[in-house]
């Protein structure tokens, strides 16, 4: 039995994780065999649970025992082995790296077409978008272009109206000048008292009669009005649009959702972080919380446990009817100690509302911001290749402010839920708790 195992190529009593002789192996379903100890310390690793070597995803994470079998195969190997000559070790030690680079560059092609299709998906996304704006933008000024028109139409039948009246007074105003004077003809066999007067009137229209033509009043550019009226209109129609294609957006970067929770040790010690990790509260009370290098110790902020330096992430926070918040992403390298400015220099791209009911990106200076719609629920959206960090109107869709930066540090969200202000703003932030998957 011994002497038959030795026949065997040693590459199948060779873990593919730690390039030697299997020591507890244990199978997985897709049929590759690795160490226990190797198997567990790459899982331990990685995120997602797959093969090593094929690279099929479990979608629970398997059982891990020891194949007895070939835990006593491979034991009998390793006691019965040939020796090889150096060069023979050393040339199958190069054909297996030159199947691991060939396989590396398998899962490179692999990431780069799966890229490839991100980036054509987010394209055809924006070209809809786009799209979608610009024919409401066609139609919308089709609509005032139809009504100038038919406007100038009106205009232009009313003056032809009057210039017809006019020609008529005119005609009127030449006979009166042309005519004799009215005749008055007396009937001269009636008698004296009972004659009867007849009087012809040449004229039929007396001038006191016309119309007085210095209150009639031509407008010189009557189809302003109209298309500021229609102007209006347009962006009316436009803004519902736009309101929609937010929505559409929004509903796109949903699917970057990333759970969130709060870092009660970077809290300041007036905050108070909830136990589910989902809420922070001003207190307004020292809260006896043990000094930590992360700790927040003059402005109460507090950071969440979660950081990200790669890829897109989205989160919402709900703000409710608070008087006074602030909401973004800072490095996780900012100063948390003593005094500092809120500005993208310093680390900090964020949002506020402060106790006046004015919102402001923080940039340096400060950007105020109107908004036609305060928003009960906030969107974070941090595209960190493309260096851009969004927020939105979680409600409505709408688009609020997008800071724009290079991004070179870990970013961590941000959140300030503001003074109490006499206990009208006593309300925590709310780290929404309904995620979607990536």
């Amino acid at each position: 039995m011994a002497s038959t195992i030795s026949l065997l190529p040693e590459k199948h009593f060779l873990c593919s994780l730690c390039r030697d002789i299997f020591t507890s192996p244990v199978t997985i379903p897709c049929g590759h065999s690795f160490c226990l100890s190797c198997l567990s310390r790459y899982w331990g690793r990685h995120q997602s649970k797959y093969c090593p070597h094929c690279k099929r995803v479990f979608t629970d994470k398997p059982d891990l025992s020891v194949n007895r079998i070939l835990a006593d195969v491979s034991d009998n190997y390793r006691k019965n082995r040939p020796q090889k000559p150096p060069d023979e070790e050393m040339v199958i030690d190069v054909e297996q790296m030159i199947q691991e680079r060939q396989q590396k560059k398998e899962r490179l092609k692999y990431s780069l077409e799966l890229q490839k299709s991100s980036y054509l998906r987010e394209v055809r996304e924006s070209q809809k978008v786009f799209s979608s704006l610009v024919n409401a933008m066609e139609k919308s000024h089709k609509a005032v272009v139809a009504a100038i028109e038919e406007r100038q139409r009106e205009e232009e039948r009313r003056l032809e109206a009057l210039m017809e009246e006019l020609d008529q007074e005119i005609q009127a105003l030449k006979k009166e000048t042309t005519e004799p004077d009215p005749q008055i003809h007396v009937n001269s066999d009636q008698s004296d008292d009972v004659k009867q007067v007849t009087v012809d009137i040449v004229s039929t229209m007396c001038p006191s009669e016309m119309k007085d033509w210095s209150k009639i009043t031509i407008e010189t550019d009557p189809c302003v009005g109209v298309a500021r009226r229609a102007l209006s209109d347009m962006m009316e129609k436009i803004k519902v649009e736009v309101n929609r294609l937010s929505k559409s957006e929004l509903k796109r970067i949903e699917k970057y959702t990333v759970d969130v929770n709060l870092s009660a040790k970077t809290a300041h010690p007036y905050l108070s972080v909830s136990d589910d990790r989902k809420q922070v509260r001003h207190t307004d009370k020292l809260q006896e919380v043990p000094d930590h290098p992360k700790r927040f110790d003059r402005v109460a902020n507090v950071l969440a446990k979660e950081g990200f330096s790669s890829g897109r992430c989205y989160w919402e926070v709900e703000v409710g009817e608070k008087i006074e918040w602030s909401l973004g992403v800072v490095r996780q390298s900012i100063n948390r100690k003593g005094r500092f400015t809120v500005c993208p220099a310093n680390g900090f791209w964020t949002l506020s509302l402060k106790a006046g009911g004015q919102y402001t990106a923080n940039t340096s200076p400060v950007t105020l911001l109107a908004l036609e719609q305060r928003p009960r629920r906030v969107g974070v959206f941090v595209d960190y290749p493309e260096g851009r960090v969004s927020f939105y109107c979680a409600e409505s869709g709408v688009h609020i402010y997008t800071f724009t930066d290079t991004f070179t540090d870990r970013l961590s969200p941000f959140f300030s839920p503001g003074r109490l202000h006499g206990g009208r703003n006593a309300a925590p932030l709310l780290v929404s708790s309904s995620f979607c998957s990536i």
